[in-house]
């Protein structure tokens, strides 16, 4: 399984999902905001969702994919959460994943502003 989380947020906006819709829904988004990509980070986040649709969960336990592991900066948070969101919101109108993708819209959109650090970078694993 794949749990979106915002752990700013706690646990009550959790989102449990298959390991096919979370990457359904991830390859969505990326194909969604990839032909809008102009600045480095929208092209980082195009990959970085890609790379993780291709990961599939760990044996036995749930992979976590958390609105902080989106590597916000603080001086362009809004313009960056804003491009995702419509990148989401384009997704669902195409998917069949309408309703996973509605409610992890509203984890990012929760994301507290004052939670975005300086100097976060995109974590690239082997596994999730």
């Amino acid at each position: 399984m794949v749990v979106f989380s915002n752990r700013r947020l706690g646990p009550a906006t959790e989102l449990l999902v298959s390991p096919d819709v979370a990457a359904a829904m991830l390859r969505a988004t990326a194909e969604a905001a990839r032909p809008a990509a102009e600045a480095r980070w929208e092209h980082e986040l195009v990959r970085w969702l890609e790379d993780r649709a291709g990961r599939p969960s760990p044996r036995g336990g749930a992979a976590v994919l958390d609105v902080a592991d989106i590597a916000w900066t603080p001086d362009h948070f809004d313009r960056q959460r804003r491009f995702l969101l419509e990148a989401i919101e384009q997704a669902s109108a195409t998917s069949e994943h309408v309703r996973p993708l509605r409610l992890w819209a509203r984890m990012i959109e929760a994301h507290p502003r004052d939670s975005v650090q300086f100097g976060r970078r995109w974590t690239w694993h082997p596994s999730l």
